[in-house]
């Protein structure tokens, strides 16, 4: 399982710290195809991708982290009844 989770947590990261450096391309990622030209975005919005793609990097890392420990955990023994 943990596997899994660092395997697909290779195009999140990639696609957070792009985001995080270029908030307006990710942000149009395959939609631009619809629009003529392509608006604006605001500094709000631009803000609000950053703090996103951060968020979730820091989401994604707990996850790990909590699939990594309960990997590594030893399971319990069973019940031994007398």
């Amino acid at each position: 399982m943990l596997f899994i989770f660092i395997v697909f947590s290779i195009p999140i990261y990639g696609f957070s710290i792009w985001s995080l450096y270029e908030p307006e391309e990710s942000f149009f990622f395959l939609d631009r195809w619809r629009y003529k030209e392509i608006p604006e975005l605001s500094d709000i919005h631009i803000k609000l991708v950053r703090i996103g793609s951060v968020i979730a990097m820091i989401l994604w890392t707990i996850l790990i982290i909590s699939v990594a420990i309960d990997t590594f955990t030893p399971d319990p023994p069973f019940p031994q009844f007398k």
